[in-house]
């Protein structure tokens, strides 16, 4: 659904250039021949200014200072609108999918396709893992039939199958090495990647490990554990926050007190606005939607939009239409359009659909 939003917002702006990767105001041809001057390859970024997904790779990916340490060391980069200067390579390497990015040689040969966006950790490890002959899938597995257990052997090995959708396997490989790892080792900033990759919900037991030793992490990657360490447990609360555990019937009163004092015991409430959230699911429990929706007035300047805006995306899910009272559905489509003005142009595209549906119950 972002992908969506992203994609039917994106041509009311402009593509804005990547300040950290490198990208040359050259044609194709050009680009080729400054890569034989450079002995590098040619990296093209097929992209159209109505595409959401180039869009974010554009604003969060090329800008990483790794990503443009990593692609200005290896490749002449361009940009190229495949529906403007780009068309005709666009039509030679037969480009039909948005963003599509390719690593030429310079005899214009094509070493890699890359389709559709994705973190700036999973594009780099695609790229170097497809580029990288001790990264092929064969050989990976030699290695790791071999013994051999190094931080990146396992990331791309683990990274491999789960490209492959054998997301089983993975977490097997990322398991069993963690599983491997002493304390101390887990702590290394080379195996970070265990919980940056492979860490995405608190019910995994490296969440555990992340949420109790995140302020002993190396320097290097200390800020980025205890920044992961709360998203986790934000997305638990989310479950609630949006009404999905409401609505699938998983509502468990003892599971959510649960998280709700495991983010109180490690402080996290202390440098997030999580009280009027746990204000909010608990109203929300005792059924009264009335109550609810008064208190989502009241907190919603305590709140932070992105999870005010939750809140919003999912109203039709936290007032069923066909089971709420009429005149509280009323009221709450005049609150909504009082909002109006102050969401984000994605919110308000989605906002446009419920007030459609509040307003005709």
């Amino acid at each position: 659904m972002k992908k969506l939003i992203l994609s039917l917002l994106s041509a009311l702006f402009l593509l804005p250039a990547a300040a950290q990767t490198n990208f040359r105001h050259l044609t194709l041809d050009q680009a080729i021949e400054q890569a034989k001057k450079e002995n590098k390859l040619v990296f093209v970024d097929f992209y159209t200014d109505w595409c959401g997904p180039c869009r974010v790779m554009a604003n969060t990916v090329f800008p990483q200072k790794k990503v443009g340490d990593y692609f200005n060391a290896r490749f002449v980069c361009i940009k190229l609108n495949a529906e403007k200067e780009g068309q005709a390579d666009a039509k030679t390497f037969q480009v039909k999918a948005y963003p599509t990015f390719l690593v030429l040689d310079t005899d214009k040969k094509v070493l890699l396709d890359i389709k559709g966006s994705m973190t700036a950790e999973n594009f780099l490890s695609k790229i170097e893992s497809e580029l990288n002959p001790e990264l092929s899938p064969e050989a990976m597995k030699k290695r790791y039939d071999a013994g051999e257990r190094t931080p990146d052997l396992v990331n791309a090995y683990a990274f491999h199958f789960m490209e492959e959708g054998k997301e089983s396997e993975g977490y097997r490989i990322v398991n069993e090495y963690f599983d491997s790892l002493t304390d101390a080792q887990r702590l290394a900033p080379e195996n970070y990647f265990l919980f940056q990759r492979y860490t995405l919900s608190l019910q995994d037991p490296k969440a555990d490990f992340l949420v109790s030793h995140r302020d002993e992490f190396d320097p290097a990657v200390r800020d980025k554990a205890r920044e992961h360490a709360n998203k986790l447990h934000h997305m638990g609360l989310v479950s609630y926050l949006s009404g999905f555990q409401f609505a699938s019937g998983k509502y468990d009163a003892a599971a959510y007190g649960k998280l709700k004092q495991e983010i109180i015991d490690r402080g996290l409430d202390k440098t997030y606005p999580y009280a009027p959230l746990f204000d909010l699911i608990e109203c929300y429990a005792k059924g009264d939607k009335a109550a609810y929706f008064a208190l989502l007035k009241e907190k919603q300047p305590q709140m932070e939009p992105g999870d005010f805006n939750l809140v919003l995306l999912n109203f039709s899910r936290l007032f069923p239409l066909d089971t709420t009272d009429k005149a509280l559905l009323k009221e709450a489509a005049r609150y909504i359009r009082s909002l109006l003005p102050g969401l984000k142009p994605s919110t308000i595209m989605m906002m446009g659909q419920l007030l459609q549906s509040l307003e005709q119950s």
